[in-house]
C-alpha cells in the first residue's frame, strides 16, 4: 500500500490519521471541505466537496485505500443527513468504479438501546443519527463486495471539539459551572481515545482485514459519573441540571471480541488520565 486517501481530514479522527500516516505512507491524501493545510510535503491537501460526484471520483481514483470519517454529528442536521447518504453513495460508487478499498467509520448508535449487542446484532438505531450511520452501512453493503467497517463509540481527545467531554471541559476551562443535559443522566456511553483508535486502524490497514468490526474504548460512562469524576478530578464543582427524560441508544454491553481477534488492541489512554491532564 502506498497511497492512502483519509475524507474528512480536518476532524477529531480525520486530523489524527493524517499525522500518523506520515513517514510510514507515500502518499497521503487529505480531503475535507474547508482548507486544510499541512507542513509534510507528503500530504496532499484536496478542498473538495463529496456531495460533488464528478470532483470525488476525480480524486479517489489517484489512491489505493479509502478511508471515509465524514457523517460525523454536524450543525444543521440536514448537512449530516447529506453527507451520510449522497455523499457516502458518491464515495462508494467512486471506490467501486475504480476498485478501490474502503475504510468507513461508523457508530454503535446504529444498534439502539440493547442490553447486550455484537457484530451479527440487527440494527435497532433509536436517533436520526443513528438512522444516518445505519443507512450509510446499508449503501455500503449493498454495492461493495469488500469493504471494512468499524462502528465506534464516543471518542475524545485534545482536538475534540463536539460531544459531552468536550461540553464538560469547554465549561470547567471557562469556570461556567452551570451545565445541562437533555435527559435524566443515565445515558452511558463507552470512551474511546481518538490516538488508540488511530493505532486500531493502522492495525486494520497493515493486517488487510474486512468486514464489520465494533471499537469501544475502556471506559463505559453516564453522564452523571462523568460530571462526578470531572468534580473529583479537577476539585471543582457544576451545578448540573438535568431534564425528566430517558435517553436513547443505551447499550449495557458492547461485544468487540471479533476485532480482538484480528487485530492488536490499544487501550493506551483512559479518561480518568484525560481529565486530569485539564486542571488548571
Amino acid at each position: 500500500m502506498s497511497s492512502v486517501l483519509i475524507i474528512g481530514a480536518s476532524g477529531l479522527l480525520g486530523q489524527a490519521l493524517v499525522n500518523s500516516f506520515i513517514g510510514r505512507i507515500e502518499n497521503i491524501g487529505a480531503l475535507s471541505r474547508t482548507l486544510f493545510n499541512h507542513q509534510n510535503n507528503s500530504v496532499v491537501a484536496h478542498r473538495v466537496d463529496v456531495l460533488e460526484l464528478d470532483s470525488i471520483e476525480a480524486i479517489i481514483k489517484q489512491y489505493d485505500v479509502i478511508i471515509n470519517c465524514i457523517g460525523q454529528i454536524s450543525n444543521p442536521i440536514s448537512e449530516c443527513l447529506s453527507l451520510n447518504t449522497v455523499g457516502v453513495s458518491n464515495i462508494v460508487n467512486s471506490v467501486k468504479k475504480y476498485n478501490k478499498k474502503l475504510i468507513h467509520i461508523s457508530s454503535v448508535s446504529v444498534y439502539g438501546s440493547s442490553s447486550y449487542v455484537d457484530e451479527e446484532s440487527e440494527s435497532n438505531p433509536e436517533t436520526l443519527y443513528g438512522c444516518m450511520k445505519s443507512f450509510s452501512e446499508f449503501l455500503i453493503k449493498s454495492n461493495l463486495d469488500h469493504f471494512t467497517i468499524l462502528r465506534v463509540s464516543n471518542l475524545f481527545g485534545n482536538a475534540q471539539k463536539k460531544g459531552i467531554i468536550n461540553y464538560l471541559e469547554k465549561s470547567y476551562t471557562s469556570n461556567t459551572s452551570d451545565i445541562s443535559f437533555n435527559n435524566d443522566g443515565s445515558m452511558k456511553r463507552y470512551y474511546l481515545h481518538v490516538d488508540d483508535l488511530v493505532c486500531m486502524v493502522n492495525e486494520v490497514l497493515i493486517n488487510e482485514i474486512t468486514g464489520t468490526f465494533n471499537i469501544v474504548g475502556s471506559d463505559q460512562k453516564t453522564i452523571r459519573e462523568l460530571v462526578a469524576m470531572f468534580e473529583t478530578k479537577l476539585s471543582y464543582k457544576f451545578n448540573a441540571i438535568y431534564a425528566d427524560y430517558l435517553p436513547t441508544e443505551n447499550i449495557k454491553e458492547v461485544n468487540c471480541d471479533k476485532i480482538k481477534k484480528a487485530i492488536k488492541i490499544s487501550n493506551n489512554y483512559n479518561l480518568k488520565s484525560y481529565i486530569q491532564s485539564l486542571r488548571v
